[in-house]
């Protein structure tokens, strides 16, 4: 597909919506990394990035929820493919001085878990 991305990381905040079109489910993804000192020893996990995410298909829906770690709300390490997106807030007779800013999202398409 065009304009795809591919990032790892964890996903947490996992929520889940279900109607007569399918679930759908939405989360916050999170990619951190190790900084390295300038002798290459590993110093300590520095923030890299963080995005909003939906998942739309039934079968990533379920490997993202699989991957869950029992107990806690972030998901095993990830791998996840899909494409980004901007929301707009569309609600009807909401005047367009109060509406939300438009949220850049991932649009998951493909999941690989490690591990």
């Amino acid at each position: 597909m065009k304009n795809e991305i591919t990032v790892t990381g964890t996903i947490k905040n996992i929520k889940t919506y279900t109607n007569d079109r399918g679930t759908m489910l939405t989360g916050w993804f999170d990619q951190r990394d190790i900084s390295r000192t300038s002798d290459g020893t590993a110093d300590r996990t520095v923030y890299v990035v963080g995005m909003n995410i939906v998942a739309l298909d039934d079968s990533t829906v379920g490997d993202i929820i699989g991957a869950s770690k029992a107990g806690t709300e972030v998901t095993l390490p990830i791998t996840v493919t899909g494409r980004m997106v901007t929301r707009f807030d569309r609600r009807p007779g909401i005047a367009q001085k109060d509406q939300r800013p438009p949220v850049l999202q991932l649009e998951v398409h493909s999941v690989e878990v490690h591990a």
